[in-house]
């Protein structure tokens, strides 16, 4: 009866755990699917974007010599006019009641210049469009680029801005870090995005106590600047959140907005390799964050930290990047590590080696057989040094192993040491 009963007290134990890792399937399984999603959406992006510009290359080029002919020829109908109006009043004088294209001398007199005049400003709005499509066609391709200081294109940005901020009376606020790390991109295009953002925000504001908020600043645990443009008007309507980087849509038609600027925007941003992202509540204003990446990214270190512990894998993280330049990513069990490492392809391996779906040792065997992955160091973590899969490990020839609770200022140490960093 005692071994019966202590083999039940063993089976609901392995049932227990069995359903503690289901759970732990379950959780992954969720992850890797919102991981899988997110990719897609930006890949159904990239394309949707890609096809708007060649359609959009192709609308702007057929409407552009049509709208050119009507604006060279409306100036040249209002001198005729101008020299007509003698003619015609003599004419009236001798025949009253005459008209013209069925309305009388009185009428156009009154109407006509203002008819002309609209008919002038309407075409210049589909010039400006015209222009508008241009950019967003041709945003992907991004020209002279060269290091600069991000600083420079908020500056000057302002300065083309200056005089429809003095109009709006909205006051603006700077806060700009200064000495840093340079970007590399066409000032042009950086200038464009700033401004476009910038005038958003000013056709936003619909109150006399407006103002914009402009900051940038370095993150250092991803190597990338960030430009920061808040205002207080009055946000984005819900219903279009989801398709603000969209052409054609908005929600300033009254104020002249076209739809184009924040789709130019984007399509500039992803040309820099950059992000773009905002937060919005209707009533109390709209925040836009634009990250782009630094030279010095470009040349940091890449690390991927492997552990199913989220905890563990933060403070690992927080470590890393508290004084370094260090551009980290994460992954909770080996299957995530696998895909990470044939697309972050990592400078070093940070790896736990108990962890399910796929155990660490099996992240070991499959970087040992992949000649890709020769130079790439590796770092063990494991809260069971003793276990025999250590041993295995070892054989395979990663011996730089670290006992849990890990020694962090050892490991940013050991992480140097192995990095060639001093």
């Amino acid at each position: 009866m005692i071994d019966e009963k202590k083999t039940n007290e063993e089976l609901i134990k392995e049932l227990a755990e069995l359903r503690e890792q289901i759970m732990q399937l379950e959780i992954h399984s969720m992850r890797a699917e919102k991981t899988l999603k997110d990719y897609q959406q930006q890949l159904q992006q990239a394309q949707k974007m890609e096809t708007l510009g060649t359609l959009v290359a192709g609308v702007a080029h057929e409407i552009n010599n049509p709208i050119n002919l009507i604006m060279f020829n409306l100036p040249l109908i209002q001198k005729v006019w101008v020299d007509l109006l003698p003619i015609l009043m003599q004419q009236k004088e001798k025949d009253p009641h005459r008209k013209y294209g069925g309305l009388t001398y009185d009428f156009l007199k009154d109407n006509l210049p203002q008819l002309i005049s609209d008919m002038d400003m309407a075409a210049n709005r589909i010039a400006k469009i015209v222009a508008d499509l241009k950019n967003f066609s041709r945003q992907s391709n991004v020209a002279e680029i060269s290091p600069l200081q991000v600083n420079t294109a908020v500056r000057n940005a302002l300065r083309l801005a200056q005089t429809t901020l003095r109009k709006s009376g909205v006051q603006l606020e700077l806060d700009l870090i200064e000495n840093l790390p340079l970007i590399e991109g066409n000032l042009q295009s950086i200038e464009q995005i700033i401004l476009n953002i910038v005038i958003n925000a000013i056709q936003a504001i619909d109150h006399d106590q407006g103002r914009i908020q402009i900051s940038t600043g370095f993150q250092i645990k991803d190597g990338r600047i960030f430009i920061r443009i808040s205002d207080n008007g009055r946000g984005i309507r819900p219903s279009i959140s989801d398709e603000i980087f969209l052409p054609f849509i908005t929600d300033k038609q009254a104020e002249g907005g076209t739809g184009i600027g924040l789709s130019v925007t984007y399509s500039l941003v992803k040309a820099h390799e950059g992000e773009i992202s905002f937060q919005s509540r209707q009533g109390e204003g709209t925040t836009f964050t634009v990250y782009l990446p630094t030279l010095l990214r470009r040349k940091a270190p890449k690390i991927l930290v492997v552990d199913d512990d989220q905890a563990i894998r933060q403070v690992v993280i927080e470590a890393l990047t508290l004084d370094r330049l260090y551009l980290v990513e994460e992954a909770a069990n080996g299957i995530e590590a696998s895909i990470k490492l044939g697309t972050y392809r990592p400078d070093l391996l940070i790896l736990d080696i108990f962890m399910p779906e796929m155990d660490g040792l099996e992240v070991c065997r499959i970087i040992k057989k992949e000649p890709e992955f020769a130079d790439m160091q590796v770092i063990i973590t494991t809260g069971y040094p003793d276990h025999a899969k250590l041993n295995e490990v070892a054989e395979l020839g990663f011996s730089t192993i670290f006992s849990k609770p890990v020694d962090l200022w050892e490991l940013v140490k050991t992480v140097d040491k192995l990095l060639g960093k001093r």
